[in-house]
């Protein structure tokens, strides 16, 4: 890691420019400070040997960073690099930043991963936080957080024009700020007359880009051509966004234009999430809490709660992430990433922080003041969109006070279904809704676009926002309707209001009854071939509405979310109860059960793994699960009793040799042997499987399939290993595709060893879920598709649609191809020569 050195005339001064660095980064950047002599009665001073011996005490060939107050200082830092090999001075750099201003960006930016040349040049703007603020103050006007001058000599450029309708707002800008980091490179935004640092998304967001709107990237460093050719395929897949809007709804910005005369009990309001919803008004109350200004002595302290809130902030997220992805989807969770990138914008903490120590200010008023600067320069974006995101901030600023100052949250859980009435809504509110208790939603302010919006119709939760101050005077009780297409709130509608409300209320009703009834068909070839379309989960509260959306089982189950957020191991009961509470759900579809996949990127806390250099090719899945045996026999006991009134499968993840399967019946037999002399019943015609996720098990497919009932395809990993890929790194993108030739040969072999082998084939990775490779898998002879449960109507509709023998015909030429663009396109050719 790059480190950091702080070289003042004042020892004192050095150790506290060093403590404060440190705090803002939790210790988890090596920095050293220099300060003073050893001279009790003249401690002024420098001294160039205690600078080198600081240097080489954060040294690394990464690079050391290093700061000087002044005078003196510069010499004595010149002086120690000449002590140093010329080897080491190559990674030395002495920067004119700032002292305590530069040292915090540039430790924060450490932390954050950044390289050289970012680190430098976020230091050397430290100031325009300060300067902008009292820019009324001062003659010198605030410099930007990032000038193009310093980014674009000698830099490679890219020019795009911005293709989703909704132009560079908080999930786009998210995505793109995440992936500026993940490379060794410095990259600015230039927008206009405007250049940012695309590794800030307040910086990002508040550029106001829209949609058909000129950008240019700027990129140096020794990758920018590889984060260029990212930036543009992330643009090309439309920053990420769908521009369809949920629900049926497209949002708009104003009320609806009405015609003639509205009743007097009607509110109109702007639409925001379709249906027709009827029932009693409860009023939310909102509650910011009232926050005290006070002087503190210990700053240091008053900075260290903050920080230590702040996280806490972002470990919450990463829960309301993981449970939005599971309630909604991921494109909404994508908001709440957005959230935590937002909580971990220096440009917000940094001026916390800032206040804390340079007026003496409690963290509280600290930090809410930083936080409504930073929505203020939302609302002064001339676009009503990004306006909006002055909520996500003081969303994410509200969360941080919840553990500054612990509050009484208004309860979000209801005892009697009910339409909920709020001033606004926040996304994290309105994530928690649970459409069985919450019918509908009317909010005094807010606009079609907000986040909370898109959750709604992600919740399927009718909406109407920006109904105005006339929501109070609607009492707690009164019966109300509410048209989330049209935008009108009827308040006591009368007799013949209800029955006609009621009428379309039904109607709509009917539509989204076909829809389903659509989806819950059976995914029938035009020639008679039967796909079965199952779901992947984690738990077994993921199995509510599968049935609905189509879902005849489940294809995985991930059973390592079980294990994850708790102090130990669940026991053999409370698996039993998962696993039969799934199984009940499905009315006697199929459940597939996978044993314990843990290590590589799923960790669990009470399991020590020890270290490996790549734990991806390591212990894990099911190399880990054999050596323990205790959870093992565990997890078998009580997937057996399940099969015993259930329609139960077991699955063993990761397998590479036919040892592993050997040895994972023969633990499995042990388990059914002891059940059976326990009198505990249990199916002894289980299926038993494995996943082909790895090299080795394609290549041993033919004898694998002797000694198991099926297999099914983890399209992630099978493509990350056939390719030598990681999945998760930008830079080999184009190498990670499931259309890549090597790994349609793989599935061929796969499908082909099992049909010889008289067993059938599935699928659980997002190739399954993708209807452009529809076609495809049914040509290469899958008989069963695992996807996440939204992508399930489509793809039932594109079976339907497809004759198998000329599906074969298309895999067999998909399989001549040279290329994952050549096959990309062949299918989606033949997709338009359907349609």
């Amino acid at each position: 890691m790059i480190g950091l050195v702080v070289v003042s005339h004042s020892a004192k001064l050095a150790e506290g420019v060093r403590e404060l660095a440190q705090q803002m980064t939790q210790h988890s950047v090596p920095i050293a400070a220099a300060g003073g002599i050893d001279d009790p009665e003249n401690p002024i001073g420098t001294d160039p040997m205690q600078v080198m011996a600081a240097i080489e005490s954060v040294y690394s060939d990464d690079g050391v960073v290093v700061l000087m107050d002044l005078g003196s200082a510069i010499m004595s830092a010149e002086m120690a690099m000449e002590f140093l090999t010329p080897e080491q001075q190559q990674h030395i750099h002495l920067c004119e930043a700032p002292l305590v201003e530069g040292a915090l960006a540039a430790a924060v930016q450490i932390n954050a991963g950044g390289d050289i040349a970012l680190i430098m040049s976020e230091a050397r703007h430290a100031l325009a936080p300060k300067q902008k603020q009292l820019a009324h103050a001062i003659d010198t006007p605030a410099e930007p957080a990032v000038t193009s001058s310093s980014n674009t000599v000698g830099g490679e450029t890219l020019t795009v024009t911005i293709p989703n309708k909704l132009g560079l707002h908080a999930r786009p800008a998210a995505r793109l700020v995440s992936l500026a980091g993940q490379f060794n490179a410095t990259l600015t935004l230039k927008h206009g007359t405007e250049t940012v640092n695309a590794r800030s998304i307040t910086q990002v967001n508040t550029l106001g880009a829209r949609h058909g709107d000129e950008l240019t990237f700027i990129a140096t460093g020794a990758d920018a051509t590889a984060a260029l050719k990212a930036v543009q395929a992330l643009v090309d897949n439309n920053f990420g966004d769908r521009d369809d809007s949920p629900n049926g709804t497209t949002p708009t910005a104003e009320r609806p234009t009405i015609a003639g005369d509205l009743p007097d009990n009607v509110i109109v309001g702007i639409p925001a999430s379709n249906g027709i919803a009827i029932g009693t008004a409860r009023h939310l109350q909102a509650q910011t809490p009232e926050i005290e200004t006070r002087t503190v002595e210990n700053t240091d302290s008053e900075s260290k709660r903050l920080s230590t809130a702040v996280i806490a902030g972002v470990d919450d997220l990463k829960h309301v992430i993981a449970n939005t992805k599971r309630k909604v989807g991921a494109d909404e969770a994508g908001i709440f990433e957005a959230h935590q990138l937002i909580l971990q914008d220096p440009d917000l903490t940094d001026a916390a922080h800032n206040t804390i120590h340079h007026n003496k200010h409690n963290a509280e008023a600290a930090w809410w003041s930083a936080v409504e600067a930073m929505a203020a320069r939302y609302r002064n974006i001339n676009d009503a969109y990004m306006q909006a995101r002055a909520d996500d901030v003081l969303d994410v600023g509200r969360r941080v006070l919840r553990h500054l100052a612990p509050e009484q949250v208004a309860s979000l859980s209801f005892d009697e279904p009910c339409i909920l009435l709020a001033k606004d809504l926040s996304p994290s509110d309105t994530a928690q809704l649970d459409p069985e208790n919450v019918l509908g939603i009317v909010t005094a302010e807010g606009g079609a676009t907000g986040h909370s919006a898109i959750i709604a119709r992600g919740l399927g939760i009718p909406a109407i926002v920006g109904a105005g101050t006339g929501l109070q005077l609607i009492n707690s009780g009164t019966e109300i309707a509410v048209d989330g297409q049209k935008g009108f709130v009827w308040q006591a509608p009368s007799a013949v209001q209800l029955t006609q409300l009621q009428s379309e209320q039904s109607a709509w009703q009917q539509q989204q009854q076909e829809l389903r009834e659509s989806s819950r068909k059976p995914a029938i070839t035009r020639d008679g071939k039967n796909i079965e379309i199952a779901a992947n989960i984690g738990t077994p509260k993921q199995v509510s509405g599968l049935l609905d959306a189509g879902a005849e089982g489940i294809g995985l189950f991930r059973t390592e979310l079980l294990f994850m957020d708790r102090a130990q191991a669940p026991t053999e009961d409370e698996q039993y109860d998962a696993y039969t509470q799934a199984a009940q759900a499905l009315n006697g579809g199929p459940v597939i059960i996978r044993t314990l996949d843990v290590g590589g990127d799923k960790p669990i806390s009470y399991i020590t793994f020890d270290h490996e250099e790549n734990p991806f090719l390591g212990h894990r899945g099911i190399r880990y699960w054999l050596e323990n045996t205790d959870l093992a026999k565990t997890q078998l006991r009580a997937v057996c009793r399940a099969s015993a009134k259930h329609n139960i499968k077991l699955m063993f993840p990761m397998v590479g040799t036919l040892d592993e399967v050997q040895q994972a019946r023969a633990l499995l037999a042990e388990v059914q042997s002891a059940l059976k002399s326990e009198n505990i019943a249990y199916d002894t015609d289980m299926e038993v499987g494995i996943m082909i996720e790895v090299p080795a098990a394609v290549m041993n497919a033919t004898q694998l399939a002797q000694h198991v009932d099926f297999f099914s395809v983890g399209t992630n990993d099978l493509t990350q290993y056939v390719m030598a890929a990681d999945r998760g790194n930008p830079k080999v993108k184009a190498l990670v595709s499931p259309f890549q030739p090597a790994v349609l040969h793989a599935l061929r072999q796969i499908t082909a060893a099992a049909k010889d082998a008289g067993i059938w084939t599935g699928m659980c990775g997002e190739m399954a879920g993708n209807p452009l490779a529809t076609d495809l898998l049914v040509g290469l002879g899958f008989d069963e598709l695992s996807m996440n449960a939204p992508a399930i109507a489509e793809v039932k509709a594109k079976i339907r649609t497809i004759d198998s023998v000329k599906a074969r015909g298309i895999a067999a030429h998909a399989l001549t191809l040279d290329s994952a663009d050549a096959v990309t396109a062949y299918l989606k050719g033949s997709n338009d020569d359907e349609r």
